[in-house]
């Protein structure tokens, strides 16, 4: 099995109830000011719940002195997904950003020590020198997320899903507290206002929109749907009746705190 099909299996691991518990009796309740909860790990590191293909840390990516002299802190793939974080010898040339040629086995990718050369589409001949993460406090204000295609723990930008500005490759995509310039899986990620999506691991919706519990969501045949976001200082006509314009996290990053969803409260 090669190290993409394991990385895909991982991340179905992810989206399925087994994997990881949404409490949804807390979901969209007044009382708690937010229709999503979504319980994660407890050190944070995203894919933590996934059968044994979550990161190992041999070295902290957003340390600078991680590694010693001569060598560089970066993720690479030892027979599964790209996520073992090690020290490799230092071949770092190009600037955050650059293109560069992915090393999953190797870590030879060029990029300089705390970044990891990542396609945002495995169909992509070159990739992106992207900082790497432990958890969301090496990301801040953007957050730490794992690539849906090689389960590689990367810092997300943080965006904001009414006017979102990610650069290309990237899509303003809903985590548990912020919304992230994310990777998106081209094939799954589709899903429309009223349409199906996962609640556990927060995937399925395109673009600028909110996965919420489909008791919530007006017309939602399924657990879980995606609706439009708004600005808790707009009002409710953002949204189409019976929705109203309502608290999307229970407990917001710092700057999400007036960003709402449209559905309807219990």
């Amino acid at each position: 099995m090669d190290c993409r099909t394991l990385a895909r299996a991982a991340f179905a691991c992810l989206l399925v109830p087994a994997c990881q518990r949404v409490p949804i009796d807390d979901l969209g309740g007044e009382s708690s000011g937010s229709a999503t909860d979504v319980e994660s790990a407890d050190d944070g590191v995203p894919g933590d719940a996934d059968g044994g293909f979550g990161p190992e840390f041999n070295c902290e990516p957003a340390d600078e002195n991680a590694c010693p002299t001569g060598q560089k802190c970066t993720a690479i793939s030892e027979g599964g997904p790209q996520n073992h974080f090690n020290c490799v010898p230092d071949d770092g040339m190009l600037i955050p950003g650059d293109d560069c040629e992915p090393a999953e086995g190797t870590g030879q990718d060029g990029c300089t020590s705390g970044h990891v050369c990542l396609r945002t589409n495995p169909e992509d001949q070159l990739g992106r020198c992207l900082p790497a993460c432990r958890n969301d406090a090496d990301c801040e204000p953007g957050g730490c997320q794992a690539s849906p295609y090689t389960l590689t723990t990367f810092c997300a930008d943080a965006c904001d899903p009414i006017v979102p500005d990610c650069d290309n490759g990237f899509a303003c995509h809903q985590t548990a507290d912020r919304f992230v310039c994310d990777m998106l899986l081209t094939d799954t990620d589709i899903s429309q206002p009223g349409e199906p999506c996962n609640a556990v691991g927060l995937r399925g919706c395109a673009a600028n929109l909110a996965c919420m519990h489909g008791a919530l969501i007006p017309g939602c045949i399924g657990d879980a749907c995606c609706t439009n976001v708004c600005d808790l200082n707009q009002g409710d006509e953002q949204c189409a009746s019976p929705s109203l314009c309502r608290p999307l996290f229970a407990a917001p990053a710092p700057g999400f705190e007036t960003v709402g969803a449209c559905y309807v409260p219990y």
